[in-house]
Parts: structure tokens; sequence; C-alpha cells
């Protein structure tokens, strides 16, 4: 479906690009020719702002030229998964955070502040996404209760759950096959699980 949109764009003279970051009501896009600031065309904001229809990082978008070295934003291209979550002042609109990922990691630290109830939300919103969840247990060097391992995978059925340390790097190499070339990863969990730190940690 997205081959044949891409070229029915293409024929009309715009191009693709991937949304990469979005910035202050702009977004940096990338294409053949690098990155670039695009903006979204004043109509089709007008006909989908409304509905939470924005662009989001991990879009696919239709693009062509604009001045000053920046690009324009034609369309939002059909997107195979999605994590969202609802607009609470419109019943109808939803908030899309991320587009066309492979594979979100649920990251949940196995310190004190470990929850599984938390964790068990963050399955619910992965599912729901159509991508593939992969639960990721950091801070196993700091784990002192052997159980919570097993309590996640309790929860975790039908999803991978892997334990690592990004400060001794055990269990780190588990996650190797679902970093394959081409693939989208985003990462999801709350604020002091590590998230940051795993990046770094595979980014090495």
């Amino acid at each position: 479906e997205l081959e044949a949109v891409l070229t029915t764009y293409a024929e009309r003279g715009f191009r693709p690009a991937r949304v990469v970051a979005e910035h202050r009501g702009g977004y940096y896009v990338r294409g053949d020719d690098g990155d670039v600031l695009a903006s979204v065309r004043t109509r089709w904001r007008d006909e989908h702002e409304l509905f939470g229809e924005m662009p989001a990082v991990g879009d696919w978008v239709a693009i062509c030229d604009a001045p000053y070295g920046r690009a324009a934003i034609e369309a939002v291209l059909p997107r195979r998964t999605k994590v969202s979550r609802k607009t609470p002042w419109l019943k109808a609109a939803e908030h899309v955070l991320v587009a066309n990922v492979d594979t979100l990691f649920l990251v949940s630290g196995l310190d004190a502040d470990f929850n599984v109830r938390r964790l068990e939300r963050y399955l619910v919103t992965a599912w729901e996404s159509g991508a593939e969840p992969v639960v990721v247990l950091t801070k196993l060097d700091l784990c002192t209760d052997p159980m919570k391992p097993l309590e996640a995978e309790a929860a975790a059925i039908g999803a991978s759950v892997v334990s690592v340390s990004n400060v001794t790097g055990e269990g780190l190499e588990q996650l190797e096959p679902w970093l394959a070339s081409g693939k989208t990863i985003a990462l999801l969990g709350s604020s002091g699980v590590g998230k940051s730190t795993l990046i770094n940690s595979l980014a090495r």
C-alpha cells in the first residue's frame, strides 16, 4: 500500500521523506538529500489538525521544495504501526507519539521503582500499536529480588523479556536480534529507568 501511494505522489512531483524530529511546530525530515526542516501545508493542517492527524516522528511523508532551503509536507503516508494516546478534550482525536515502529522496547528498572502494573499498561499500549513488544529490564546490577524478573515474565505473556545491566554490559547481547539494519525501534518507559543510558550502551 505504501509503495502504491509513494508512486502516486511521485507522479505529481513529490518525493518521500521520513520525519525524524519535531521542532517548534516544524519537523526535521530525512530524504535522499539528507535532513531538512519542513512545515505542513496550511491546507493539510486545517483539514487534519483537529483530529490529531498531524505528522509524528517515524511517519513517511510526501514533500516538495519550499523557500529558504526548507520543505513542505503535502501528506502523511499510511502508517504500518503507531503508538498513540487519546486527546482528553477531544474524544475522537488521538495524539500519535511515534509511527512505523517495528519493535517497542518497554524499559523497566529492576531497582526499587520496579512496578509490574505500570509494565502491564505499557504492554497494552504496545500490543495496540501493532509493533512487537520486548520487555527490557534494566539495572540488573541493582536487583536484589530474584522474583522481579519472574513477575515481569508472568505479565508479559507473548513478549520476550530481557534483563540487562548498562553498568556491567550483562545481557545487552540478547537484544541483538532486534537491532537489524533497516528496522525501527522505539523505547517506552518512565523517567529514570535508563532509556538514554541503554541507547548509549547499544550505540557503542
